[in-house]
C-alpha cells in the first residue's frame, strides 16, 4: 500500500542545524518509514541514527530472528566505525569512543493483505517495531486509535532503551516491542521523536489532541516557527524535533513530483563533514521492483528563525547540568591524577633532601 508523506524537522538549536541528531527515511512505494533519535550525550550519535534509518528503509531487519538481527546490527556497526572521523577530537570526546553512539529506532511497514480476511473490508497490514521512545500515533478520522510504544507522557521521563554502535555485551537486553494490526486507506500514521511525542501526548491528555491534518498544508518554515513558539511557551522540550506524517493510500496511488520519496540521512549531527549516503537503488529487496526509489532530500533554504531567549524549563537545565557535570567530572579526575603525581614527586624530593641533610650531619658528628 503506497504512502503519502510530509516530514518536518528542527534542530535543538535552530542556529546550529548541523547538530541535528535525529534521522529519518521513507520509501512511500514500498511503504516503509523510519525515525531514529541519536543520544546527544554520546559521540557520533547523529551518524549512527542515520545509518540505522537508511539501513532499515533499504532492508528492514527481523527483530524476531535474533541471529539474523544480530548479523544485521553487526553490519551497521561496521558501517558506523568506517564512517566516523576521530581525528582532532578533544580529550573528553576521545574518552567517549569506547562506549560508542546510541539511538532509538522505530519503523513501520504497511502491506496489502493477500487474501482478504472476513471483516477486513479493504484493510491493509500495519506492522511497527520499536526500541526506545520514538513514537507512532495511529489516527483515523481525527481520532487517536493507538500510541505506540509510549502510551502516556509520564513514560517519557525514564531513560529509553537504545541501540549501541559498539557491542558492549548488552544486546540480549535490547528487546524490540512490536504491533501487527489493520489500517485503512486515509488513516494517518504519525512518526516522531520524543520531544514531539511528549508534546502530543500532553495535548491528548489535556483533551486537546493535535489536528494532524493541519500539517499537510503547513510549510517547513511554519513548522519551525511553531516549534520555536512551543519551546518558548515551555510546551515542548528543547531537543531535536522530528515529525513524519504518513497517509495510507489506495493501491495505484503514485507519489507525485511534489511528494518524492524522502530521506534525510546526510543532514545529521557531525563533528566532521558527512559522508555521502549510499544509493538505495543499489540495494533493492529481492523479488520487489522499486518504482520510485528514495532520494536524498535537498536542504531547505528559508529565512533565519528568530529565537526568543527565555528561561529554560526545569527539566531542561537538569539534562544540561548532567551532561556538563559528566564532562567536568572527567576533567576533575584527570586534574586530580596530575596533582597526585606532582605531589608524589614533591614528597620524594623533600624526603631525599631531608635524608641528605640529616644523614650528612650524623656522619660529621
Amino acid at each position: 500500500m503506497p504512502l503519502e508523506s510530509r516530514i518536518f524537522k528542527l534542530a535543538k538549536d535552530p542556529q546550529d542545524p548541523g547538530e541535528y541528531q535525529d534521522a529519518y527515511a521513507v520509501d512511500p512505494v514500498r511503504s516503509v518509514a523510519v525515525v531514529a533519535d541519536g543520544v546527544a550525550s554520546a559521540i557520533f550519535s547523529g551518524q549512527w541514527a542515520a545509518i540505522l534509518a537508511e539501513a532499515t528503509v533499504a532492508d528492514p531487519p527481523d527483530p524476531d530472528d535474533r541471529t539474523a538481527f544480530s548479523d544485521w546490527l553487526a553490519r551497521q556497526r561496521a558501517a558506523w566505525a568506517a564512517r566516523i572521523d576521530t581525528t582532532g577530537l578533544a580529550w573528553f570526546q576521545t574518552a567517549k569512543l569506547p562506549m560508542g553512539a546510541f539511538s532509538t529506532l522505530l519503523w513501520v511497514e504497511v502491506q496489502a493483505i493477500d487474501q482478504q480476511e472476513e471483516g477486513t473490508f479493504g484493510a491493509c497490514r500495519l506492522r511497527c517495531h520499536a526500541i526506545g521512545d520514538s513514537c507512532l500515533f495511529h489516527i483515523r478520522h481525527g481520532e487517536v486509535l493507538r500510541t505506540f510504544p509510549v502510551e502516556n507522557a509520564a513514560q517519557l521521563e525514564a531513560d529509553p532503551l537504545v541501540l549501541g554502535s559498539v557491542d558492549l555485551s548488552r544486546d540480549p537486553l535490547m528487546q524490540f516491542v512490536s504491533i501487527d494490526e489493520l489500517c485503512y486507506p486515509d488513516d494517518i500514521l504519525v512518526l516522531c521523536t520524543d520531544a514531539v511525542a511528549d508534546w502530543a501526548l500532553r495535548c491528548i491528555e489535556a483533551g486537546t489532541p493535535p489536528d494532524w491534518n493541519v500539517y499537510w498544508d503547513m510549510t517547513e518554515q511554519q513548522w519551525r516557527h511553531e516549534v520555536v513558539a512551543l519551546r518558548n511557551q515551555r510546551q515542548m522540550r528543547y531537543d531535536d524535533a522530528t515529525l513524519m506524517l504518513l497517509r495510507v493510500r489506495e493501491e495505484g496511488f503514485e507519489p507525485t513530483a511534489e511528494m518524492p520519496a524522502e530521506t534525510d540521512v546526510t543532514q545529521v549531527a557531525t563533528d566532521r563533514p558527512p559522508v555521502d549516503a549510499p544509493s538505495f537503488t543499489a540495494r533493492p529487496i529481492a523479488g520487489q521492483s522499486i518504482v520510485s526509489p528514495p532520494i536524498i532530500a535537498p536542504p531547505i533554504q528559508d529565512e533565519p528563525i528568530e529565537v526568543e531567549l527565555v528561561e529554560e524549563r526545569s527539566d531542561d537545565w537538569k539534562e544540561k547540568f548532567k551532561e556538563a557535570g559528566g564532562q567536568l567530572a572527567e576533567g576533575i579526575e584527570l586534574a586530580s591524577q596530575e596533582a597526585m603525581r606532582g605531589w608524589k614527586k614533591w614528597k620524594k624530593k623533600a624526603v631525599d633532601k631531608y635524608h641528605e641533610k640529616f644523614d650528612h650531619r650524623d656522619e660529621s658528628d
